[in-house]
Order: C-alpha cells, then sequence, then structure tokens
C-alpha cells in the first residue's frame, strides 16, 4: 500500500511539474500549394505557450529557393509563417524537411495540394521529418493516428477516464458511463467543427480540470449511498460535452477545411475512441492487479482515496493555472 501511495504522489507531482503537458498533444498545420510549374506557397501554423512559439521550421531542399522574406503574423494562440519558393522540378520530385518535432509535444498534420487539387494529408513527427511536395494518397491511417495520438496525449482526458473507472462499479455501469462520455464528446466536437457552434478554447480547458477535480469528489464519497451520484452516467453525458470542446479545438487548429473535413472529423473521432478504448482497458487491468494485492476491502478503499486525492491535486492545479491564462 505504502509502494503504491508513493507512486501516485509521484504522478501527481510529475503532473504538476509539467504543466505544458497538462493538456493534449499540440497540433501545428502545414500546407504547401503549387502555383505553377515549380511555383510553391507554404503556410505553417505554430501553436504559441505564452509568449512563445515552438520551434518548427521549414527546411527547403538544396533545389529550391525562397521568393524573398518569410511573412510572419500572430493569429489568437498560433504564429502563422507564410514563404513563397520556387523549385527546380526537372531534377525529380523535390521534398521539404520539417525540423524541430523532437521531444513528441507538437505534431504537424501536413497537407500538399498540386495545381489540380490533388491532395496529399499526413502527419508529422519526429525530430526531423521529409514531406514530398507531390499529392499521394488521402492520408486516412494519418488522421485516424492523429486521434489516437490526440487522446493518448491529452494527460486531463486520460485522467477523467481513469477517474470514471475508480468511481463506478460493475462492468455494466462502467460501460454506460464510458458510453455516455463518448457520445456526448462526439456531439460537441462535431457541431464545433461543422460550424454550429463555437466556445472559446481557455475557459474550456480550464472547465476540463475543474471536471476532474469534480470527480475526484465523486470517488471519495462513492461509497455514501446518501451522498453518492446514483447514475454516474448523466455526470460523464454532462461533462462528456465540454471536453468535446476540448477535441474540437485541438482539430480545428490544424486548419481543414473544404472536401477534408467530414473525413477528418470521422477519422479523427474515431481514433480518440481507439485510445480511450485502450486506455480504459489498460487502467481497467492495472486496477484488477491492484485488488488483487490489496486483499481486504479497507486497503482498496484506502487506495481508491490516495488516487481521488492524486487526481484532484493535479487537476486543481491545472484549474488555477489555465483561470490565470485567461484572465491574466
Amino acid at each position: 500500500m505504502r509502494a503504491a501511495g508513493r507512486l501516485l504522489t509521484a504522478v501527481a507531482l510529475w503532473s504538476l511539474a509539467s504543466p505544458a503537458n497538462g493538456h493534449e498533444t499540440r497540433l501545428a498545420f502545414l500546407e504547401v500549394r503549387a502555383l505553377g510549374a515549380g511555383d510553391f506557397v507554404s503556410v505553417l501554423k505554430i501553436p504559441v505557450t505564452g509568449a512563445t512559439a515552438w520551434p518548427i521550421e521549414v527546411r527547403l531542399p538544396a533545389t529550391c529557393a525562397p521568393r524573398g522574406p518569410d511573412r510572419r503574423s500572430r493569429q489568437a494562440d498560433s504564429l502563422v509563417v507564410e514563404q513563397r519558393f520556387f523549385c527546380d522540378v526537372t531534377v525529380g520530385a523535390p521534398a521539404m524537411g520539417l525540423a524541430g518535432l523532437a521531444g513528441g509535444f507538437v505534431d504537424v498534420l501536413v497537407r500538399v495540394e498540386d495545381e489540380d487539387g490533388n491532395r496529399l494529408t499526413r502527419v508529422a513527427s519526429g525530430p526531423l521529418t521529409e514531406i514530398p511536395l507531390t499529392p499521394g494518397s488521402a492520408g486516412a491511417w494519418d488522421r485516424l493516428a492523429l486521434g489516437v495520438g490526440h487522446i493518448l496525449g491529452g494527460v486531463d482526458h486520460l485522467l477523467f477516464v481513469a477517474g470514471m473507472i475508480l468511481l463506478v462499479r460493475g462492468w455494466r455501469r462502467l460501460v454506460a458511463t464510458i458510453t455516455a462520455f463518448t457520445v456526448a464528446h462526439s456531439i460537441t466536437l462535431g457541431m464545433t467543427v461543422l460550424g454550429v457552434v463555437r466556445v472559446p478554447g481557455p475557459p474550456v480547458e480550464a472547465f476540463i480540470a475543474l471536471s476532474i477535480v469534480y470527480l475526484a469528489y465523486e470517488i471519495l464519497r462513492r461509497d455514501d449511498a446518501a451522498a453518492g451520484s446514483a447514475k454516474p452516467w448523466t455526470m460523464a453525458f454532462a461533462f462528456g460535452l465540454m471536453h468535446g470542446f476540448g477535441f474540437a479545438g485541438a482539430l480545428l487548429d490544424t486548419g481543414l477545411a473544404g472536401r477534408d473535413l467530414p473525413t477528418t472529423l470521422l477519422l479523427f473521432n474515431l481514433g480518440i475512441e481507439l485510445g480511450q478504448i485502450g486506455f480504459a482497458a489498460a487502467c481497467g487491468i492495472v486496477l484488477w492487479g491492484c485488488y488483487r494485492l490489496l486483499d481486504t476491502p479497507d486497503r482498496r478503499a484506502r487506495l481508491d482515496h490516495a488516487a481521488a486525492y492524486g487526481l484532484g491535486a493535479a487537476a486543481s492545479f491545472w484549474v488555477i493555472e489555465r483561470v490565470a491564462a485567461f484572465w491574466g
């Protein structure tokens, strides 16, 4: 039990010490369009944390040369860098380089479009990635992986799922609760990306952290029949609506529009569900193993309480941090 307590404390301290990881893996967006034979324009949209943009940069191949200086502008929480360049396509198809992706906290959704409107869509990650400036497949697997990576990189979303597993007893009630959460965030994800409704991002992120604080409180009073949540799926649905706005914000940051949008929305949401199912299954196995080791109800209850306090501590820090960010 002491070892489990130390582990939970370490997780909470790691969360507090890593505010940049409190939300999902950030998404940058690169669009490259062919204007003519060998003539290209690129638009790179880089996430900005505070006053600092992530150090992502485009590297032109030796067969390409810029046409004038870059044009830089600030749009909301992003830095936009536009560049015009010319490539000698007679020596083969050029490949643009992307540098600055080491660490795994920023992925880049890349879209390349030729003169005829044919597109290549893919996800770039890693310390150095080459992007061929010739359209290819639709990149369905990349967009599916984008959803999986988004949920697995979103510590706050994962903590909410873990909290639901701690809160709910019985696999039928657990399935109903997770299903309610899934349906709810799918609704607001779709409505936001399709332009039906828009909610500012900073308050959404603060509310997501607050939902984890409330969930931790529900775990602590779970065994009190008079005070506990009788229908946890109603709570999961309500909070799932707000989590969907958070998912949508990440997808909107990519700048996808037009004919790419419906397919990307479907694949991104499916990827989120696959990642969520995998994480929930892993949490269930770990929790089952811990309960097997802790052979008395009292020890299991202490483990649940320690986990709830860990969730609440990390989420409370995020609430303060995020509220201060949009009020400061």
